[in-house]
């Protein structure tokens, strides 16, 4: 059967037949198919609410859903910081032993090379060999090396300087993070007071309730850390976003 036959029948498509065409159509790049698929779709006419009222729910659902891909991206990175500071601790005391280890087995590797060329038997005295039964001998007190105690004082320091360089990073991430999501929250706000007439929360707590709050402890951050939101960054959302819902009532109207 030809390609031109089948357009014959594309009255007979389904809805779910036809929006698999179109999508597979305007994927390849086949305008001239996505639109015979569209003017051989069945038209139909429907009873709806009041187009000024529907438009505007609408409206301010597609506004809102698109204002939180950006702020929804910033929230998911809070919650990474986060996920690091309790990760902190542990990372720390991983560093820490694995630096004492590395000292510790290079202190007795050089002490054994040592006390061999110097033509000594058995262990040397800071690091006696194992008892005859295989118990661990500890050096006698007067036989410690002074030298060693020294330098573990000097690697612990070294150990706390730079473990604490992390949760530096991560407080001067979660301060740009919180900037950025609060200016784009703070032009939504702006938005729907002054376009849409309601609070943001109200309309984002009936659109976005099951991220609200994230958004609430986003904003909590912001007033401890004292952070401002851009004004220039406010005014482009709000300006943005206040041209599209002109858009949106002159349709209703």
């Amino acid at each position: 059967m030809s390609k031109n036959s089948l357009h014959r029948h594309y009255d007979r498509l389904t809805a779910e037949e036809r929006f698999r065409l179109d999508v597979l159509a305007m994927a390849r790049g086949d305008m001239a198919e996505s639109e015979r698929l569209v003017l051989s779709c069945p038209r139909f006419s429907y009873t709806m609410n009041e187009r000024g009222f529907a438009g505007r729910w609408q409206g301010a659902t597609e506004i809102t859903l698109r204002v939180y891909i950006p702020l929804g991206e910033q929230l998911a990175k809070l919650q990474m910081v986060d996920a690091f500071r309790e990760i902190i601790p542990y990372s720390q005391s991983l560093m820490s032993n694995i630096a004492f280890e590395a000292y510790f087995d290079g202190h007795e590797s050089g002490s054994r090379h040592a006390w061999a060329y110097a033509g000594k038997s058995g262990g040397p005295p800071a690091w006696p060999d194992d008892g005859p039964n295989g118990e661990i001998m500890e050096p006698d007190e007067d036989e410690q090396d002074p030298a060693m105690d020294r330098d573990v004082e000097q690697l612990e320091t070294i150990v706390q300087k730079y473990g604490g360089f992390l949760p530096e990073i991560l407080d001067r991430a979660e301060q740009h993070i919180v900037a950025r999501a609060f200016s784009l929250w703070s032009g939504y706000a702006a938005f729907c007071e002054e376009s849409a007439g309601v609070e943001a929360e109200k309309v984002a707590g009936v659109i976005l309730e099951p991220a609200m709050g994230l958004i609430a402890d986003m904003k909590a951050r912001a007033e401890r850390l004292g952070v401002e939101a851009d004004a220039e960054k406010v005014e482009e959302v709000r300006q943005t976003l206040g041209e599209t819902w002109r858009v949106v009532e002159e349709r209703g109207v």
